[in-house]
């Protein structure tokens, strides 16, 4: 509490200090003015330095990155990880291919910002996000506290007309939940006379992209604005490096397809009053390997050592089953050991998930967002508004999981039938032969057994439907030296799961949540140099019901109110400076630490804490063509969920469990903008992150637990990403040539959860205007055929998700 009144009057005392200098400086200052930001160009600035959009009118100060149209045309941006990439503090969890596994973590991509997973992704500054979903949720224990949301997935990238990048509790006006941060899309709006473009393009491993755009406006006075987009790329089986090896290997069953449509329409009625609708809809059949096969022991011998610890159990090194009192019990009489996964206890485990591929596993998605918003009065960018909106996500996949016939158990029943006494090497090996998958290079051998076993062995077709149906009201006023807006969204959200298993068996699920948000902010201009923004946040979330909730934690309503104070201020011509607060509350979500078990076996609180930010950004030289900024955030949690090892004193043991515990996230970011030339810009950047978790009073931890060894992905954080990362973006333009050059290079990694310590990834494209209209590209991803890996899973094991080696893709668009 100390230290909270502390900070709190730092910030207070900054912001006077602001004012005094703000004062001191403007030396012509005649009374207070109202600001109105006009958004004439991509690349605009307000007075404190910060690139402006049009929903800039939210925020006050903070670290926020604009990624403009002019960037994603000339960087040829396929989706939205590629164009955020280049900001400081981002990062990624990818799997190593397209799709993934509905519900599991380390099969999607996840973002983080600053180190938090818990950001929010809006199109039009409308929440995508799905309160019931399990999109990215992990039903187990270990929750991952994702956004839920694919951001490749939300819309297409010819569609989008700037991508807002807000870190830190800047970005608290879209939720008490955006602790990492914000992403806001914006899309695009028809204008002017009749036009479009094609763009066609191919490229390494048959990967082919086709885009067609029309756009324009129409009526009296060109009121009626329309723009449509239309895209289908397409790849076969991409190509990987092997973090160990060095080789260079196919990644099967990687191929995938994917097809969007994006419509919006506006009519303006007046300078006031204006109706807009837009639509997206987008859709993805993708392939499903699972994993990326291990090729240290891509081999026979391996293959049987990995296939049988994993399948029938633990052998000794006579190749017989262990035997082992403790594992002899009335449900497992011959003393099978558990099975064994992870690099730890069965090196090479995860090249039996790599067998999916080839056998067929595949997700598929299919996402139609409408969106309706009439606003009815403006005030310089203010907007009043009444927004109807409905999201329609829905989800199929089948893991065909196939190394053995039958069942797990079948297949230990069938390995005691036969060797009631143990069996030899020779026998050994040729029983697996024959009874569990050939090796996978054996093509021939793999397709006999697809036909064999059908091609599935216990696991399920599964399908899901998340739909989300709102309403929004905003009012907004100038007031004097008053920015007010007043916002309220009503939503409910509904997932529907059905899944059907090999022996017929069907489970299904309806789970249904109402949310409502409420916020009210007053942005204060305090003479031409100073905004304070104060404001307040009301969010309710009901109880959740339907069938298939189970064990879920937060089933209960909850209702929380959540202050805010952010401030910005000039303390010169070229010096700027920014400092915030917020009061944090996320909700319990359904895919979130859902089993009630552990030392105190009681239902875990909703997550609750404070985020704090401050920056600052100068601008050197007599032309202005420098400018550095510094970033810190620090967010203290003190009702955070982890899973962690308790002593027990009835069971005499530590025991994992998962509690509310304290934890502090601490971000730092440096960015250094130069323009060289008036041909050459370039922008550098550093930043570190760092997360540390605490009990609270009473709790006793293991004293040989720690970071690297928790299986809990929010504790072992630090570990499952890396510690430093530079980035370097060089731009080059000269009229008709344009060259990009993006260097991240990343540091800091841990061995065990990453085959190298540190990655340098390159990215480079080059544009030639062959006439007015007509442009020729080519865009080369990974320049170095770099081996590295964004994610990692301690059940898979390390070097599981290893991303795309090199890739290019040549293509031309053309304007008309």
């Amino acid at each position: 509490m100390k230290s909270r009144r502390l900070l709190s009057a730092a910030i207070v005392a900054t912001l006077v200090l602001g004012t005094y200098q703000a004062y001191a400086y403007d030396e012509n200052f005649k009374g207070y003015e109202v600001h109105n930001i006009s958004v004439k160009a991509d690349a605009a600035k307000d007075e404190y330095g910060n690139t402006i959009t049009e929903q800039s009118y939210y925020r006050t100060g903070g670290d926020v990155k604009v990624i403009t149209r002019e960037e994603i045309e000339k960087r040829h941006y396929r989706d939205v990880t590629e164009a955020i990439k280049r900001v400081p503090g981002v990062t990624f969890q990818n799997p190593g291919y397209r799709g993934g596994e509905y519900g599991y973590q380390f099969y999607n991509n996840g973002v983080s910002i600053n180190g938090d997973s818990r950001v929010v992704v809006l199109v039009d500054g409308r929440r995508v996000d799905n309160i019931t979903s399990g999109r990215l949720g992990d039903s187990s224990e270990r929750g991952s506290k994702s956004t839920g949301v694919n951001i490749d997935e939300v819309t297409n990238m010819d569609a989008v007309d700037k991508i807002e990048v807000i870190k830190g509790p800047g970005a608290s006006q879209y939720g008490s939940d955006a602790t990492g941060g914000v992403i806001n899309i914006i899309t695009r709006r028809g204008k002017g006379d009749f036009s479009g473009s094609v763009d066609l393009a191919t490229g390494s491993w048959n990967k082919h992209s086709y885009n067609l755009t029309v756009q324009g406006a129409a009526g009296k006075n060109a009121s009626t604005g329309y723009f449509v987009t239309a895209t289908r790329t397409m790849s076969q089986d991409t190509k990987y490096k092997d973090g160990d090896t060095g080789e260079v290997a196919t990644l099967t069953g990687s191929k995938w397809r994917e097809e969007g449509f994006n419509a919006r329409i506006d009519h303006e009625f007046n300078k006031k009053q204006s109706l807009q609708f837009s639509m997206n809809y987008k859709k993805g059949h993708d392939g499903y390997p699972i994993s990326t096969p291990s090729r240290k022991y891509w081999n026979q011998e391996d293959w049987r050592r990995i296939i049988s610890n994993a399948t029938i159990g633990q052998f000794d090194a006579n190749n017989k089953l262990i035997t082992d009192p403790k594992y002899v019990t009335a449900n497992n009489p011959q003393g099978y050991a558990p099975t064994l996964y992870g690099d730890t206890k069965n090196p090479g485990y995860h090249n039996l998930f790599a067998l999916d591929g080839n056998y067929g596993s595949y997700s598929k998605f299919k996402n139609l967002d409408t969106d309706l918003k009439y606003t009815f009065d403006k005030q310089g960018q203010l907007e009043s508004f009444v927004r109807l909106y409905r999201l329609d996500h829905r989800y199929e996949g089948r893991d065909t999981f196939s190394w053995y016939r039958g069942t797990k158990a079948e297949a230990r029943a069938a390995y005691a039938a036969a060797f009631p006494n143990g069996a030899t090497v020779e026998q050994f090996n040729a029983w697996v032969d024959a009874n569990l998958a050939p090796f996978p290079d054996r093509r021939d051998a793999l397709r006999q057994w697809i036909a064999d076993t059908g091609g599935m062995a216990g696991s399920p077709n599964s399908w899901y439907k998340e739909t989300k149906n709102g309403i929004e009201l905003q009012w907004t006023r100038q007031l004097d030296k008053h920015d007010i807006i007043a916002n309220i969204d009503y939503s409910r959200s509904q997932l529907n799961s059905r899944s059907i298993k090999s022996n017929g068996s069907v489970t299904s699920s309806d789970i249904r949540r109402n949310t409502l948000y409420a916020y009210l902010q007053d942005k204060i201009y305090i003479g031409n140099n100073v905004e304070l923004t104060p404001a307040l946040r009301y969010v309710h979330y009901s109880s959740i019901e339907g069938s298939g909730s189970g064990d879920s934690q937060g089933k209960g309503s909850v209702s929380a109110l959540t202050p805010s104070l952010h401030g910005q201020f000039k303390l010169n011509k070229k010096t700027s400076m920014y400092a915030g607060w917020t009061r944090i509350m996320r909700p319990l979500k359904t895919g979130d630490y859902s089993a009630v078990d552990g030392v105190y076996n009681t239902p875990l609180d909703d997550e609750k804490g404070d985020a704090f930010t401050w920056g600052v950004q100068h601008t050197f030289g007599k032309d202005n063509n420098t400018t550095v900024a510094v970033h810190y955030d620090y967010t203290r949690m003190k009702n955070a969920i982890a899973t962690l090892p308790i002593w027990n004193s009835t069971s005499g043991d530590f025991e994992k469990t998962a509690v509310n515990a304290k934890e502090n996230k601490q971000s730092f970011n440096i960015t250094v903008d130069h323009k060289l030339n008036k041909h050459v810009t370039m922008s550098a950047s550093y930043s570190h992150m760092k997360d540390k978790w605490m009990s609270k009073g009473g709790w006793v931890l293991d004293p040989n637990w720690g970071y690297s060894n928790s299986d809990d992905i929010n504790v072992a954080i630090n570990s499952l990403r890396p510690q430093n990362h530079y980035a370097l973006n060089i731009s080059y333009d000269n009229k008709r040539l344009y060259s990009g050059l993006l260097i991240n290079w990343y540091t800091g990694n841990s061995d065990y959860a990453f085959t190298h310590r540190r990655f340098l990834i390159v990215d480079w494209n080059l544009n030639y205007d062959v006439t007015k209209d007509l442009t020729a590209y080519i865009v080369v991803n990974n320049v170095l055929n770099r081996a590295y890996e964004t994610s990692y899973s301690a059940y898979n094991g390390r070097g599981s998700a290893a991303m795309p080696g090199r890739s290019f893709m040549i293509g031309a668009k053309y304007k008309f």
